[in-house]
């Protein structure tokens, strides 16, 4: 019974949550959101989300730019994507606690021997479909990964891993076929 009463709660706040961004923010239905803590998307971005999509409590989601993620998709606690240009994540797709999507690093430059951080540098993230990512692993802007992979817990992806693999490490690089 209290599981049935927390998912008509999800689902409603999914309802509030598409009222509230309508312009910015296209799903398909049915969706969950457990409990997003931060859902930022800003003008002129454009968020798609696929049926079947569940997210769980403390999930970030921020969006300057494009998001788009397809069905039966489900990230978990403390995880966050944030896209600054494009991310787009396939179907079927499993992400696991503390996991960070990032397309984008901090842009620096140097002036009288102190860094100073101005705006961002970008690349878009690709995220094939049947993919399983592992507890705290962190993908970096410009990667691309492959159908049906798996990718091991605190892994740093920061360059493409083929379809149809295992991978994992610091920094990612398969380990299996499949």
């Amino acid at each position: 019974m209290w599981n049935l009463f927390r998912k008509i709660i999800a689902l409603l706040k999914g309802f509030l949550i598409k009222y509230y961004y309508f312009r910015k923010l296209e799903i398909k239905l049915p969706f969950l959101f457990f409990s997003v803590s931060t859902l930022f998307l800003k003008n002129g971005s454009r968020t798609i989300i696929g049926k079947k999509a569940s997210f769980a409590k403390h999930v970030e989601l921020i969006v300057d730019g494009q998001l788009i993620i397809g069905e039966n998709f489900c990230i978990n606690k403390y995880s966050r994507i944030v896209a600054f240009e494009k991310i787009n994540i396939g179907k079927n797709v499993t992400i696991a606690q503390f996991v960070s999507i990032l397309d984008h690093d901090h842009a620096y430059q140097f002036e009288n021997g102190n860094m100073k951080l101005e705006g961002y540098t970008t690349k878009p993230i690709n995220i094939g479909n049947f993919v399983w990512i592992g507890d705290k692993v962190t993908i970096c802007k410009g990667v691309n990964i492959g159908n049906n992979v798996i990718i091991g817990a605190n892994s740093l992806v920061n360059k493409d891993i083929e379809n149809n693999c295992i991978a994992g490490g610091i920094p990612c690089k398969k380990i299996k076929s499949l």
